[in-house]
């Protein structure tokens, strides 16, 4: 440990005290003074205690003895310090480690449960798959090709793995222990006690790779000329951490997937489960699913579902009204609900009958944006046209219908002639009623503010998405086949990690945004491992204050300034 320098002694009292001077210097006086002194403890029989304000400021120095010397306190209880060749003897078998960024997400894998669960799962591999994790939390720009040149420099735990081990120990990662990890997560999740909602959304993984089986052309939001593989997320709404994933192909669209997530989520729990589904997931056949699986749901629906069309065409009229008895304050727009039974007959479980809240919300500011925003698009068609151009796209096609008489013109320059197109009045009206409009279904939530409310939280997949992919690593799958799950399975960890994180900040009152900052911060603090003849000692640099305020509030412990490996 570094010595505390610029100490002074003075005799007061038949007591000598020890101050921690500053020295500054006098231009007019050509001579330096003491600008200010703080006090740091006294000398008892020649041994030096430190005082409990200065411990209270410096903690990192409590349980560590001292001696005075050369208006120095030099540690004594730490490493030796005897001449030169010993000094440069200790300090050539002292190596310094990025540390504080690994030391606070390990300490929150500890409270949180997540530590003891992969310690369960994976009594021989846990302490390397936590290292891994929390290697994309804190360096997410990296891969890991370089992770042992990382690791060499940083407290990330676990062994020193080369680009072979880390393969080696992803592809010894079965589905066996994945699903009895996921499990656990599932059962220490509030959600199992309070019932509370968990969001399910899908996402895709652009890939490169033409050996991956599940790599697929699909509907690639980001690369539409790419293949990809789908991850699906489960989300619990109440901590943000995510209880679930599966690494799907490319080419499954999500209005197909409930009936898989059903039967995973009946092996890992036997409680009931609360879903909140986009309307990606809006179909007839995935209701009467959920129904029968005693799933409650809150989801948005589709306009064309049945359904959702009688009961916007019910209840929007009055909505337009803007009846001050029909807004609500909560949600910041107006809203009605409808309560129908929803029927189901089926040679194999006969006529079935379960309850539907159909919730209508109708918002102004909403409504002209909509309106404004398509106006200004088929404003863009007409000019396109009007060049020559037929543009393809969906609005295009869905507004502007070919004249009846078929009429051609020619262009010049041998341009060949192409069909009239006019604008179709019918299909703007259309759309314009229902503007302004969503609808959301729920089997068993009947206020439309507490549905939307609930709806509201599905952000939190949406930025977990984002992190996974921006700030874990995620990006891109970079792997052999036979390491894809397990690959995926790390990335999911530092993205649990991550997460749990951003929740910590929030509650301390820090923007979440401001993660990567604070990351960068916390592993800026050096951790200085000692090699001895016998364990391998561990000190840490002095830790700043704000660092030290920064980690209780994140209800972080502040770390022994020595220990042992």
């Amino acid at each position: 440990m570094d010595p505390i320098r610029n100490i002074i002694k003075v005799r007061v009292n038949n007591q000598d005290y020890l101050y921690q001077y500053e020295n500054a210097w006098d231009k007019e006086k050509q001579r330096s003074y003491s600008k200010h002194r703080i006090t740091v403890g006294k000398l008892v029989d020649g041994k030096v205690q430190l005082g409990r304000k200065f411990l209270a400021n410096n903690p990192q120095y409590k349980d560590i003895e001292f001696k005075f010397e050369n208006h120095k306190l030099i540690a004594i209880s730490d490493l030796p310090t005897v001449n030169d060749a010993g000094v440069n003897a200790v300090l050539s078998k002292t190596f310094p480690l990025n540390a504080g960024a690994s030391y606070v997400l390990k300490e929150i894998a500890q409270q949180d449960g997540l530590l003891g669960d992969l310690k369960a799962v994976f009594p021989h591999q846990w302490k390397d798959l936590l290292a891994l994790a929390m290697f994309f939390v804190i360096y997410p720009e990296r891969n890991l090709a370089n992770y042992d040149i990382t690791a060499a420099h940083s407290q990330l735990g676990g062994n020193p793995l080369d680009s072979q081990r880390i393969s080696e120990l992803l592809e010894s990662i079965t589905a066996d222990q994945r699903q009895q990890y996921m499990k656990r997560r599932l059962n220490h999740s509030c959600g199992g006690e309070n019932n509370n909602f968990w969001a399910f959304d899908t996402t895709s993984i652009s890939s490169y790779s033409e050996t991956l089986s599940k790599v697929a052309y699909g509907h690639n939001k980001e690369d539409p000329e790419m293949p990809m593989i789908k991850i699906a997320l489960l989300i619990d709404e109440t901590n943000g951490e995510p209880l679930y994933y599966k690494v799907l192909n490319g080419s499954i669209a999500d209005v197909s997937l409930l009936r898989n997530l059903f039967v995973d989520l009946a092996q890992l729990r036997d409680k009931q489960n609360n879903l909140v589904l986009d309307r990606g997931f809006c179909s007839e056949h995935n209701f009467l699913i959920m129904f029968r699986n005693h799933v409650g749901f809150v989801a948005g629906l589709r306009s064309d579902l049945a359904i959702a069309a009688q009961t916007v065409d019910e209840l929007m009229p009055s909505l337009r009204l803007a009846l001050p008895e029909c807004y609500s304050p909560t949600i910041g727009c107006y809203c009605a609900t409808k309560k129908i039974d929803w029927y189901s007959v089926t040679r194999a479980h006969g006529k079935e009958q379960f309850p539907f809240y159909i919730h209508v919300y109708y918002d102004k500011q909403r409504e002209a944006s909509e309106i404004l925003n398509m106006t200004e698009l088929v404003e863009s068609f007409k000019a396109r046209l009007e060049k020559g151009e037929i543009p393809n796209a969906p609005y295009f096609r869905k507004f502007f219908k070919k004249k009846k008489d078929k009429q051609k013109t020619e262009k010049p320059d041998g341009v060949k002639p192409k069909d009239l197109y006019e604008f179709d009045v019918q299909s703007w009206v259309t759309f314009t009623q229902t503007c302004g409009c969503f609808v959301l279904g729920s089997s068993e939530v009947k206020s439309a503010p507490e549905a939307l409310n609930i709806y509201r939280q599905k952000d939190t997949v949406e930025k977990a998405f984002n992190n996974y992919k921006d700030k874990c690593g995620g990006r891109r799958i970079r792997c052999r086949e036979c390491a894809l799950e397990g690959k995926v399975f790390i990335t999911y960890l530092s993205l649990c990690l991550r997460l749990m994180l951003e929740r910590r900040l929030e509650r301390a009152g820090n923007d979440p945004l401001n993660t990567p900052r604070v990351l960068e911060r916390l592993n800026s603090l050096v951790l200085y491992r000692h090699e001895t003849d016998e364990k391998p000692k561990l000190y840490w640099q002095q830790i700043p204050k704000e660092d030290r305020l920064l980690m209780e509030r994140l209800r972080i412990k502040i770390p022994a300034p020595i220990f042992v490996i």
